[in-house]
C-alpha cells in the first residue's frame, strides 16, 4: 500500500475516531446542560437554530472541522515521533553518542509536516479519500479502524522503548 493511502486511511480512522468521541462526549458534558436552560431554548428558537446541529456541524465539517483539525494534527505528531523513535532507535543499536539538538527537532517536525502536506492535506486530497472511505463496509471501517489503533499505540511504545 502507497504512503499517501496509508496517512489519508490514518487521517480518515482518526477524524472519525474524534468525532464520535465528541458525540459520545455530548451526553456526559455538563456545559451542554446550558443550551436545555428554558431562556437558552428560547433564544435559540427566536434566532431559528438547533444549536447541538450546529456544534456538531462545527465538529463533523470535512473541510474546515474541529476533528479534522485534531486529525491533521494527530498525523503529523505521529510521524514526528514515528520519525524520532526510528532515529533514537537506530542510535541505541549502533551505541553511537549523539545528543539530539532543536535542529534535529525542527527537522523531524518539518519533514512529517511536509510529508502531511503533500500526500494528505495539499489541494485537499483528503476529501476524496474521505468520500472513497465513507463508502467502506462495516467490516472494512472496523478492519482499518483496529489496524490505526494498532499502528499509533506501536508508535507510542516504539518511541517510549527507543529513550
Amino acid at each position: 500500500m502507497k504512503l499517501e493511502v496509508i496517512l489519508n486511511i490514518l487521517h480518515y480512522c482518526i477524524y472519525k475516531a474524534d468525532y464520535k468521541l465528541r458525540l459520545l462526549f455530548n451526553k456526559i458534558n455538563p456545559f451542554m446542560l446550558i443550551h436545555k436552560l428554558p431562556f437558552q431554548k428560547r433564544r435559540y428558537e427566536k434566532l431559528g437554530i438547533d444549536i447541538n446541529k450546529v456544534v456538531n456541524q462545527s465538529f463533523s465539517d470535512k473541510r474546515y472541522g474541529l476533528s479534522v483539525m485534531v486529525a491533521g494534527g494527530m498525523i503529523v505528531g505521529i510521524l514526528f515521533l514515528l520519525m524520532m523513535a526510528f532515529v533514537l532507535t537506530v542510535l541505541k543499536l549502533t551505541d553511537i553518542d549523539v545528543r539530539l539538538r532543536i535542529t534535529h527537532f525542527l527537522f523531524f517536525g518539518i519533514t512529517s509536516s511536509a510529508l502531511c502536506y503533500l500526500f494528505v492535506f495539499r489541494d485537499e486530497k483528503y476529501q476524496a479519500y474521505f468520500d472513497d472511505f465513507d463508502r467502506w463496509t462495516k467490516s472494512e471501517r472496523k478492519k482499518y479502524a483496529w489496524a490505526s489503533l494498532a499502528f499509533v499505540i506501536g508508535v507510542m511504545v516504539l518511541f517510549f522503548w527507543s529513550l
